[in-house]
């Protein structure tokens, strides 16, 4: 019988080093991303003997089980004993799918799972006809503006949630329908979970912060942008000087999926994405 834990601080380092070399640049699969949204998705450790795995719950219910083995290692075997007809494995990255012949497993993909990439250069710049309405709002920003940003720490994590809490209060949407209290987790367990950020200061007032860590040696992945909405232009501020920070070490910025939703969507493709990657669903073929 298989046993499974679930997931909490002292998982850091066994998971820290499965996602270190699996070195892929998909935005799940993190530590910090892991444990934050552990009980949305009700994670659980499910270890076998080529690898660790997770079972989890997707948003619509859907059970699935997070490789952080490479399946390329496993037996094709053990693989169908972890599949049944109601769950599938998943993120699975387009270099593994070769060796899952097609007559035992079915691939699938959503474009709402999909990650933004784009070239950290590009976003530093934002030269270019692409990023012209966005080159027009930092330069509106600026014009009003003188802000100031500090590396998140200790000091001012109290600041940063005055920032979450005003834009929770900006949301149409009530606090259990964003990601307020993910969020407010990842300030809470910063250092634990280390991650990296800067939070954006106006006239010494708390007014934005972003929130990312490294996926691998040559991409970094942005999980929160939160800011007051009193500031116009200011998220192409932080998305830039941000890209700025980045650039000396990273040639890519990872800005996680859509899930869906039409305006994020919109947002993201106006960034001028070097790449959508896809993440890939593996079921047994019926």
């Amino acid at each position: 019988m298989d046993i499974k834990e679930t997931i909490d601080l002292t998982h850091r380092k066994l998971l820290a080093d499965q996602f270190h070399q699996l070195n892929l640049g998909i935005s799940d699969y993190t530590f910090a991303n892991v444990f934050l949204f552990r009980n949305v998705h009700r994670y659980e450790i499910l270890k076998k003997e080529c690898g660790v795995f997770i079972s989890a719950h997707n948003r619509q219910g859907q059970n699935y089980i997070m490789p952080l083995a490479d399946l390329r290692l496993c037996s094709l075997d053990m693989l169908k004993g972890l599949l049944n007809a109601d769950n599938f494995f998943f993120p699975v990255p387009e270099e593994w799918l070769s060796y899952l012949p097609e007559k035992i497993f079915h691939v699938t993909y959503d474009d709402s799972e999909s990650d933004y990439i784009y070239l950290t250069k590009n976003m530093a710049s934002f030269a270019g006809k692409t990023y012209t309405r966005h080159r027009n709002h930092l330069n509106q920003f600026c014009s009003l503006y003188r802000p100031d940003g500090l590396p998140i720490g200790g000091a001012n994590i109290g600041d940063a949630m005055v920032v979450l809490r005003q834009w929770q209060e900006d949301s149409v949407l009530n606090a259990g329908k964003t990601d307020f209290a993910v969020c407010a987790e990842a300030l809470r367990y910063f250092q634990e979970l280390a991650l990296w950020g800067t939070i954006y200061y106006i006239e010494n007032k708390p007014a934005g912060f972003i929130i990312g860590e490294p996926l691998n040696a040559d991409m970094f992945c942005l999980h929160f942008a939160k800011a007051s909405k009193q500031y116009h232009g200011i998220y192409e501020f932080m998305f830039n000087d941000t890209a700025k920070r980045l650039e000396p070490q990273y040639r890519y910025l990872n800005l996680e999926e859509d899930m869906g939703n039409g305006n994020l969507r919109r947002t993201k493709t106006s960034y001028g994405p070097e790449k959508i990657l896809k993440k890939y669903r593996i079921s047994l073929a019926r």
